[in-house]
């Protein structure tokens, strides 16, 4: 089933050094790719901080989530029934999926 093939210890020693060979070039794409996505990273955030427009971006969304939070409020207050079905399904769902567990 399997051979089996008499090595040498030099043999052994090539076979040794060339995997470590491999881990050195694998180690140094590792590193080279990490260095690349934090450099990546630290533009975006270095983008970011340096933006003229963050305290409109921050407002629009905070208008935009008070509009929303409104819009439901709105509508559980219309449609009462089904905003308490719905809220009893999710529960009921929510409940079975952590059962699961």
């Amino acid at each position: 089933m399997f051979s089996h093939k008499p090595t040498t210890r030099e043999e052994v020693q090539r076979e040794i050094d060339s995997l470590m060979r491999a881990l050195d070039e694998l180690k140094h794409d590792a590193s080279r790719d990490s260095r690349h996505r934090l450099n990546s990273l630290r533009s975006r955030a270095e983008s970011l901080w340096h933006d003229q427009h963050w305290d409109e971006h921050y407002a629009d969304l905070s208008r935009r989530t008070r509009e929303a939070s409104r819009a439901a409020r709105d509508c559980a207050k219309e449609h009462p029934l089904g905003t308490l079905a719905l809220a009893a399904g999710a529960f009921a769902l929510i409940g079975y999926l952590v059962s699961r567990r």
